[in-house]
């Protein structure tokens, strides 16, 4: 019986070992995150806003799922990632690049410095927070039995028809779960469960505007961030001062 050489098995114990090594190097592979964004989107279809703000940016592409592919690509800036039904994504909003938390500034009433700026008729002036190309503005919501308003930081989203909160917001504005609608809000991408009710006001500066429809959906689908949707805009004339970080509202 021939004798086998140990000598000979070298350059497949070096491969093996290569291989190996690949196998445990590629998670750590960097890519440019517009390019990478712009591809998962097209074969994944869903939207991508604010995808120039990561012009140049690179990331580690790796994960098991979607979503958590697209948080490693991108943990340095703020985002939103709103879920499809069967772990799918519908959407990602870029916020910017992260940076400390700076609240916007306390409303005091006689103050001409305060958020709400003074304005002439029915306009309504307020300084929103900046994060990339996107605005976010706090307002005060009330739910059905009125009560001290709930103070919330919403994302400014003209493409959503409705106020949308996260679902653990329910409890806080004393809603009843039970007296919500359940309902498959339709998207681009399809179908996505919501809670449907009405708050019994949106403080929107000095000037409460009541009885504005609210969809609920999971606070992971939502990213936790809250959007201020055309259920409150549509009744208003609106402009953004990109210069001034302002949100000019007119009643309609």
């Amino acid at each position: 019986m021939p004798t086998l050489d140990p000598r000979s098995l070298i350059p497949l114990l070096l491969l093996v070992q290569g291989l190996a090594q690949a196998q445990t190097t590629a998670p750590s592979t960097r890519v440019e995150v517009a390019a990478e964004l712009d591809r998962l989107s097209g074969e994944l279809d869903f939207e991508v806003r604010g995808i120039e703000q990561t012009e140049g940016a690179t990331a580690h592409s790796a994960g098991e799922s979607i979503v958590d592919r697209l948080h490693l690509l991108l943990e340095d800036f703020d985002h939103v990632i709103v879920q499809a039904p069967g772990a799918g994504v519908e959407r990602v909003i870029i916020l910017g690049e992260k940076a400390a938390y700076v609240p916007p500034p306390m409303v005091v009433e006689g103050d001409e410095s305060s958020e709400t700026a003074p304005a002439s008729g029915d306009e309504i002036v307020l300084a929103t927070q900046r994060r990339g190309a996107s605005h976010l503005v706090t307002l005060g919501l009330e739910g059905a039995s009125g009560g001290a308003p709930i103070q919330e930081l919403m994302l400014i989203d003209t493409g959503a028809d409705r106020v949308v909160l996260p679902v653990s917001l329910i409890s806080s504005l004393g809603l009843a779960p039970d007296a919500l609608q359940k309902q498959q809000v339709q998207t681009a991408n399809g179908a996505v469960d919501a809670r449907i009710g009405r708050l019994g006001a949106v403080w929107v500066g000095a000037k409460r505007v009541e009885n504005v429809e609210v969809a609920f959906i999971d606070d992971q689908r939502l990213g936790g961030t809250s959007l201020l949707g055309m259920s409150l805009l549509g009744q208003f004339r609106m402009t953004i001062d990109d210069e001034k970080n302002q949100l000019t509202l007119v009643a309609k």
